[in-house]
């Protein structure tokens, strides 16, 4: 099987998965709530709303700050901080578009205005993609091992992965230093984690109580998942594959939150 062939599949099967997971999201919540019960629901969080939005702005804020040093780190003219994140904001709304790609193609537009070639732009895209992920182990692996309900064979397992990643990254690309990388990768680590913090403070809100390992775990898991979704080609911006991740690996832990609490 040639390598357009084996893309090809995979795009198919992430669009699949995606789709999928969308159906079963929606059909968990048609189960659980009747369209009264949801708003109802939605309601009780008016109060904490602007914390999450707060929080979700930091997250961004601080990636895109690190896109921004990339991208500094191959231009032949000054530029600031706000047109990296006007460029990466705009930009960042085509990844929930089919195809999961075109957030690359917009970001694409911003190299001749720093004159960077389209080369080195690609390769940006691909480093921040790969650092991302590597990111997003570490601030996983961080929750998990905070967690005190996962079992010592995943917090190891997931140890031996996100060193293998960040040893794998510190040698790829370089323009950049190791201690450049590496900052770059715990900078989008805490960014990712957090997200983390955002959906365990959600699920916070609707139990009776949350102690700090629940909460660990909770974000540990998210993160998780949202990384599974975030490598799967042809999901719109991890859509649908994102939730159902999270649902099968809260069930493989044995997480103890009812699936509506993590559904909504």
């Amino acid at each position: 099987m040639d390598r357009e062939t084996i893309k090809k599949v995979a795009y198919t099967l992430g669009k699949i998965l995606g789709f999928l997971g969308l159906i079963f999201v929606l059909y968990k919540l048609s189960t659980e709530y009747t369209l009264e019960s949801f708003y109802t629901k939605l309601a009780a969080f008016t109060s904490s709303i602007p914390l999450l939005i707060f929080l979700n702005l930091l997250s961004s804020l601080i990636g895109i700050y690190v896109w921004h040093l990339m991208l500094k780190g191959y231009a032949k003219k000054e530029f600031d901080y706000l047109s990296s994140y006007y460029y990466f904001a705009k930009t960042e709304i085509a990844k929930y578009l089919p195809g999961n790609l075109f957030h690359f193609i917009g970001r694409q537009a911003l190299a001749s205005k720093l004159l960077i070639s389209q080369v080195e732009m690609a390769k940006i895209s691909l480093l921040f993609t790969l650092l991302l992920a590597v990111g997003t182990l570490i601030a996983a692996t961080l929750f998990a091992l905070l967690a005190d309900t996962i079992g010592i064979k995943i917090k190891a397992t997931l140890c031996f992965v996100t060193v293998a990643a960040v040893a794998g990254v510190l040698f790829a690309y370089p323009t950049f230093t190791k201690s450049q990388k590496l900052s770059f990768a715990f900078t989008l680590a805490f960014s990712i984690a957090l997200q983390g913090v955002i959906l365990a403070l959600i699920i916070g809100y609707q139990i009776d109580s949350i102690n700090f390992g629940l909460f660990a775990q909770t974000a540990s898991i998210y993160i998780l998942s949202w990384l599974i979704g975030f490598v799967t080609p042809g999901a719109s911006g991890g859509l649908g594959v994102r939730e159902g991740a999270f649902i099968a690996i809260a069930n493989f832990v044995h997480l103890s939150i009812s699936s509506e609490v993590i559904i909504f």
